[in-house]
């Protein structure tokens, strides 16, 4: 048989086995102590009905009088002849009660002994020739004790299951029917109900926490070695390395999808084992209780779910397209009223009422459908199920009339068909849970089946520092996951020390070609060379030690500004944290923050501005003297003041480096030793900004654009 994602990864990642097995015994112990319970409501209901008492033989009814009579006739002579001594009072009658051939038909009181001495034989055989002598009065008379606990329900039932089942039970639990100091069992039957009851609802209350504690400590464990799995898959495929919003991929496989996969396998261990045992054991409980009532209930039931349930299905179905095509005529009516300016301006009064008023039209068609789906389901679905109901209690109470039924098994048939609501819709929630999870276990397979390119070499040598150059010879790359062309052909050499910028476009292209460089990405064809060596066969170490990179979705993450600096490395110590925020004009804002250099910053601490989070990012890759420095200049409402301090930092530091900036200024472009233009995928044009501005007409628009969002970022702050 296939195994499917879903599988493999609980194969892989499940680490567990004995909270596994906990909580499938656990979900299997629930169903079977709810279903012990209501096998003790049966016993508690038929106690309180009969109150112990084993009925006379006139008190039976036709159907029953009649059964006991073809019983009676089929016993051995013998042995109807010692019970009958044992109960009768007149030894005359014995002759007459025992019957037989020659003998006349016998009267009513001869067949009350009869029942006696039938009584006396099941409980000898169904229960022990103990319960069957306390029977009959302790005071030393034949007649039968009044009240009997358990007895009666053995006597009533002997030859159906409940007879059986009570009377096993009963012949090793004599404190069900053994009669107290005053004659009386049922006081003692009635507290070892509740004893017993409480017990098995303690250990269904045990056995719930435990499934649920174990379930959920499998899970979590699962789940958490995902994620971690997920992580350094992601870490070794570099896909966060091209996209500025960075990695979606894999933070939804991170999140959701491993949260669905968690799921699908909690339900696993929980619904898949107790949904089944539950619905199973209510249904041949309703069979035991009654046959032919219960195929009547089933044949309402599947009524019920072939015809209303599809009807009522529709109905939701039509209440979920019209709650949809309400939202949307809502949208529309919210975008008219947001048009009042525009309207009086351009005098659309006319135009503009005839269109709310055809949206307000739509709007009330949508929700009368949504209405009418809401309203008509769940009713539908109630009222024909009322009616089956009102049906079979017809059917039951006829049967109770007859002899047939008795009120306890119609309490417990109740209940049991109640209760089969919960597990079947929790069967289908877990079967919804496990098409999610097997969807969610696909994608993380696929994930995972994905081979990373950047890998070090077993054999991979050191790089010295670079002093010449850094070369793209035919460079093609292929976007991770999609398989966008990012790079095709990209060639051009970049001097030791020198200031370049790329321009472009497209931003992922631009990211992806400085992604190159210290390996968050192999080429898909040509190569990448620092000092004429290919980085593909040098130590990853020797090559990040040399290569800083400062991108707009990377500048700070949650946690202390002396940690964003130092990265929590033990060879910075807080001095040198200190300097290099100070030659990123960093240390003046910190030093003001509530804990200065302790301080937590981020998205989840204190919340600094576009222009602090970069001066924090440029001091984190300075303090590391990198010969090679990745700058993404920074976007949006970044002030004047912040960005020549910047300016500043970067004019200080660039001696004996090597800059590649990512620009978005033409000041900065002023200042470059060269630019290169990057369209479609290809390196159009090189040169100088002034030449570039001269010469190609696109570089020129580029720029003409890039400068005025610019301008409008700074005129905003």
């Amino acid at each position: 048989m296939e195994t499917t994602a879903l599988e493999r990864l609980k194969t892989d990642f499940m680490k567990a086995p004995v909270d596994r097995v906990g909580a499938a015994v656990g979900s299997v112990g629930t169903a079977l102590a709810y279903l012990a319970l209501l096998v003790l409501l049966y016993l508690f209901a038929d106690l309180l009905v009969w109150r112990g008492l084993v009925p006379a033989y006139s008190q039976l009814a036709p159907v029953r009088q009649q059964e006991f009579a073809a019983e009676w006739d089929a016993r051995d002579v013998d042995q109807r002849r010692e019970a009958v001594k044992r109960v009768a009072a007149d030894p005359d009658q014995a002759r007459r009660v025992v019957g037989g051939e020659g003998v006349t038909a016998p009267t009513a009181a001869e067949w009350e002994l009869r029942w006696r001495a039938g009584v006396y034989l099941a409980l000898q055989a169904r229960v022990s020739p103990e319960a069957a002598d306390a029977y009959l009065s302790d005071k030393g008379t034949a007649e039968p004790a009044p009240r009997m606990g358990v007895l009666s329900l053995v006597v009533r039932e002997r030859n159906r299951w409940a007879g059986r089942l009570a009377g096993w039970a009963a012949s090793w639990n004599g404190w069900a029917w053994r009669p107290g100091p005053g004659g009386d069992a049922n006081g003692r039957y009635l507290f070892g109900l509740f004893v017993v009851a409480f017990g098995v609802a303690a250990a269904r209350g045990v056995l719930v926490n435990a499934m649920m504690y174990l379930s959920a400590a499998a899970t979590l464990d699962l789940v958490n070695r995902l994620r971690r799995a997920l992580y350094l898959h992601t870490y070794r495929l570099g896909a966060a390395a091209v996209r500025a919003a960075g990695p979606a991929e894999p933070v939804h496989l991170f999140t959701r999808q491993a949260d669905a996969v968690g799921a699908a396998v909690q339900a696993s261990l929980t619904t898949r084992f107790h949904s089944p045992v539950m619905v199973l054991g209510l249904l041949v409980l309703i069979l035991l209780v009654n046959f032919w009532l219960a195929v009547c209930f089933l044949c309402f039931a599947a009524l019920v779910w072939l015809v209303v349930g599809q009807a009522a299905a529709y109905f939701r179905r039509e209440g979920r397209v019209g709650g949809r095509q309400a939202d949307s005529a809502l949208g529309l009516l919210a975008e008219s009223l947001g048009l009042l300016r525009l309207v009086k301006v351009y005098q659309m009064d006319r135009f503009n009422q005839n269109r709310v008023e055809r949206q307000l039209a739509e709007a009330a068609r949508a929700g009368w459908r949504r209405t009418r789906g809401d309203a008509l389901s769940r009713p539908l679905l109630g009222a024909v199920a009322l009616l089956a109901g009102v049906a079979l209690m017809y059917l039951a109470g006829r049967s109770i009339i007859a002899g047939e039924f008795t009120p306890a098994g119609l309490a417990v048939m109740a209940v049991a068909t109640v209760s089969l609501g919960p597990p079947v819709a929790a069967w289908f929630v877990y079967r919804a849970r496990v098409r999610r999870g097997q969807e969610a276990a696909a994608a993380v397979a696929e994930y995972f089946a994905r081979r990373g390119g950047e890998a070090e070499a077993a054999d991979a040598e050191y790089l010295p520092v670079l002093s010449t150059r850094i070369e793209f010879r035919g460079v093609k790359l292929e976007e991770p996951g999609t398989g966008r062309m990012l790079l095709d052909g990209v060639s051009f050499a970049v001097p030791a020390g020198a200031r370049v910028a790329v321009v472009g476009p497209d931003a992922d292209s631009k990211r992806a070609l400085v992604s190159l460089i210290p390996r968050f990405l192999d080429p898909t064809a040509g190569e990448v060379r620092i000092e004429d060596k290919n980085i593909k066969w040098v130590t990853h170490e020797s090559l990040r030690a040399q290569v800083a990179a400062v991108m707009q979705e990377d500048l700070v993450f949650t946690d202390t500004a002396a940690n964003n600096i130092g990265c929590g490395d033990p060879q910075f110590n807080l001095p040198q944290v200190i300097e290099a925020a100070k030659l990123a004009h960093a240390h003046q804002f910190i030093e003001k923050l509530p804990y200065g250099y302790e301080t937590v910053v981020g998205d989840r601490g204190h919340v600094l501005k576009p222009g602090e989070k970069f001066r924090l990012a440029l001091a984190r890759a300075l303090l590391r003297d990198p010969a090679v420095l990745i700058i993404e200049e920074p976007t949006g409402e970044i002030d004047e003041d912040t960005l020549a301090l910047l300016d500043d930092t970067l004019e200080r530091a660039a001696a004996g480096r090597t800059i590649i900036f990512l620009a978005n200024r033409l000041s900065t472009l002023k200042t470059v030793n060269r630019v290169f233009l990057l369209k479609d995928g290809h390196v159009q044009a090189s040169g100088s900004h002034h030449d570039l501005w001269q010469m190609n007409d696109y570089y020129r628009r580029l720029q003409m654009v890039a400068d005025a969002s610019a301008e409008a970022a700074v005129i905003k702050t």
